[in-house]
């Protein structure tokens, strides 16, 4: 999707014209730009008039209010109550994280890989998780303007890093075992989504190829291995069913032994953030 236009708005601060060739009428969506004023995204077909637009925000400005106050009235509810500190750790089946006193004035980060194993299956298993941490200076002020993103920033990158180290290389150990062919595979930042899997056609003298891409979320790496393991055979079988039909599912059951219903029963206890793997004393 494409955004094609930005308009000023007195209540909203931003109209984002948001062109989709599926469209057939106009949706609306909160922005979340940043802004001090939340934004409106709106999803328009492709042959859209910008005054028709403008009357459609109007005639549904009153809702639009609404629709704002509830999605920042939840926002609020999910900013985390925790902060980052001295006593900040993450401890995870591939990964620990922590702050530690460095011994001068910049901050640094210190990566250790983790020790991997296979088991009877060939199935990976740390042995010794990676370790990322956090050195800051002895006076650190936790408390000062922008502190607290500039180090979730910088725990972010450390754990994309490992991530990389760790999430790829099982990922595509399990497309040779199951013989799919990749096109590109990245790790990526999205609090949306887990994973996603993407396909496009690339042409040959004798055919058109399907080639597919698969993304990952860094903060899978966080999840215990298990559900990892899902979350990598889901986009998998994507290359095979672009859907969630009744054959995805039947697949994907197959090549997690029974046990897809379960672990994503379980994976509805985690979201896409640092927080909630922030071990609690």
């Amino acid at each position: 999707m494409l955004c094609d236009k930005i308009l000023e708005d007195r209540d909203f601060g931003h109209l984002y014209i948001i062109v989709n060739r599926r469209a057939v009428r106009y949706t609306f969506r909160p922005a979340n730009d940043g802004t001090p004023t939340v934004g409106i995204r709106v999803t328009v077909p492709p042959h859209y008039d910008v005054k028709d637009v403008l009357r459609a925000v109007e005639t549904n400005r009153p809702q639009l209010l609404s629709m704002l106050q509830v999605s920042q009235t939840a926002k609020d509810k999910k900013k985390p109550s925790l902060r980052i500190d001295w006593d900040f750790r993450i401890e995870t089946d591939c990964l620990i994280v922590s702050l530690v006193k460095g011994v001068g004035t910049k901050f640094m980060l210190h990566r250790l890989p983790a020790q991997i194993a296979k088991d009877a299956q060939g199935e990976d298993i740390i042995v010794k998780p990676a370790v990322l941490e956090i050195h800051c200076p002895p006076d650190c002020d936790f408390e000062k303007d922008g502190m607290q993103a500039f180090l979730e920033r910088a725990i972010v990158e450390g754990i994309r890093n490992h991530a990389k180290a760790q999430l790829l290389p099982r990922l595509l150990g399990y497309a040779k075992r199951y013989g799919i062919q990749l096109n590109v595979v990245k790790v990526n930042s999205s609090k949306g989504r887990w994973g996603s899997c993407s396909q496009h056609k690339q042409r040959t003298l004798l055919n058109n190829k399907k080639c597919f891409n698969i993304n990952l979320s860094l903060f899978t790496l966080l999840l215990p291995m298990r559900l990892q393991k899902l979350i990598l055979l889901h986009e998998l079988t994507h290359t095979i069913y672009m859907d969630h039909s009744p054959a995805f599912h039947a697949h994907l059951n197959a090549w997690l032994g029974g046990k897809e219903a379960a672990l994503e029963k379980e994976l509805k206890n985690y979201n896409t953030s640092i927080f909630p793997f922030v071990k609690k004393e």
